[in-house]
């Protein structure tokens, strides 16, 4: 199956682009695809503990089973003032 992922922040910068597409298997938790990612980038691995995942814009337990076309943002938590 494939899903489009969409990075923002630090994590754009992580991984070189805005939006990719990835081909996952059927069945693929959110959980799976972050440790995919951690297992493939140091910087996404560092953040892999506080990144959110919406899934077709609505935020998502990671245990949620993905599916094909899904639309998911990598959001990282963001502080300031």
């Amino acid at each position: 199956m494939i899903v489009t992922l969409r990075f923002f922040s630090v994590l754009r910068e992580a991984f070189g682009a805005g939006i990719v597409e990835v081909e996952l298997e059927p069945g693929t938790t959110g959980q799976e695809l972050i440790e995919l990612l951690a297992a493939n980038s140091d910087e996404f691995d560092a953040l892999k503990t506080v990144v959110k995942l919406a899934v077709n814009d609505e935020y998502v337990d990671p245990t949620a089973v993905l599916a094909d076309g899904d639309d998911i943002a990598m959001i990282t938590p963001v502080s300031g003032g």
